[in-house]
């Protein structure tokens, strides 16, 4: 009986070791296994689904999930369904969303010195065709929303922007006199409208059309892919002006959640995030000249001004750019100094 209570007190005591030695494995076993939890990524954009880049963005969220194994998993979440853009980037940081693609110029309402690349006539295809010059601006950006714990990716072309009006082409500078013309926003282009004589207006792109039709805007600031948002029903006449204006996203990042993920996960979201900029010119570009033309063959009316009327568009947009840059002339030192390798030769 002695051996059998020893046995029954060995036996109880083993299993107090073995649920103390589970609880001590079981613990330290649980960090390993949280890493293996697949980790959610919030993207957000203020893009209507119809138009092309939420194509990009869609293709690129199931590479990342694709390349990781699943062990990232991201939630795309279009036309502003889940914040505005200038909430979503206001957001980064709170762990509410991890990447953002605003027009570039929602960056100048935290950091007025990202203003200097919606300048008129500041950025080209030609130059933004060179290898590296779409990082080398996104790391320029960088330095001044880095405090904000916002890290600009790169830059990604949108579109060529361009006038609609509903009755009416832009034959001169001096139609747009007192017309009330709706822009993106951004101090920037709310100062060019102004040089134009025009009057600036800030709505989002699902009020453009209403707007346009009710009489409360006059025209439209905005690209093809506005144009194809907005109707020909509503707009049926486009005017350029060649080289105004060249619209870019901002790829903006969380900084610390990117700085936080696993090292080979971070690699990932890294390169692929370049390998999307570094190739995304090209392909922008054509999208941009597709939905033109479709929309010209549906109906629109396109047309570029002539060489006088551009030289008058460009000297008023040049004493925009002398007021922005006498402001802030060391930004444009730096900006200037970052271009200088991607410049025509």
């Amino acid at each position: 009986m002695a051996g059998k209570g020893m046995s029954l007190k060995l036996g109880g005591y083993a299993l107090q070791v073995a649920a103390a030695l589970g609880f001590v494995f079981g613990a330290t076993l649980l960090p390993v296994q949280a890493q293996h939890k697949p980790i959610e990524m919030i993207l957000t954009d203020e893009l209507a689904t119809s138009h092309w880049s939420t194509k990009i963005i869609d293709n690129y969220a199931k590479t990342i999930q694709e390349r990781t194994g699943g062990r990232i998993v991201p939630k795309v979440f279009h036309a502003g369904t889940l914040y505005k853009d200038q909430d979503a980037v206001g957001a980064l940081g709170s762990g509410a969303v991890h990447m953002v693609w605003p027009v570039a110029v929602r960056l100048e309402t935290i950091a007025r010195e990202t203003g200097v690349i919606s300048l008129p006539f500041a950025i080209t295809d030609e130059m933004m065709m060179k290898p590296g010059a779409p990082e080398a601006l996104g790391k320029f950006l960088s330095s001044y929303v880095e405090d904000k714990g916002i890290r600009v990716m790169g830059l990604a072309r949108t579109a060529d922007l361009f006038f609609l009006f509903r009755d009416d082409f832009v034959e001169s500078i001096d139609d747009m006199e007192g017309k009330k013309i709706r822009v993106t926003g951004g101090r920037v282009l709310q100062q060019l409208m102004r040089e134009f004589g025009a009057s600036p207006i800030s709505m989002s792109a699902a009020e453009m059309a209403p707007a346009m039709v009710q009489g409360a805007i006059d025209g439209i600031f905005t690209s093809s892919g506005g144009w194809e948002i907005v109707g020909l029903s509503a707009a049926p006449k486009a005017t350029s002006v060649p080289g105004l204006s060249l619209v870019t996203y901002a790829v903006l990042v969380d900084d610390k959640w990117l700085k936080n993920l696993p090292e080979d996960l971070r690699k990932i979201v890294e390169d692929t995030t370049m390998e999307l900029i570094q190739n995304n010119w090209p392909t922008a570009m054509e999208h941009d000249k597709e939905t033109l033309q479709r929309l010209i063959k549906a109906g629109g009316e396109y047309r570029e001004v002539s060489a006088e009327a551009r030289e008058a568009f460009r000297a008023a947009a040049m004493e925009a750019n002398a007021e922005w840059t006498e402001d802030n002339s060391e930004v444009w030192a730096k900006f200037q100094e970052t271009i200088k390798p991607f410049a025509s030769k």
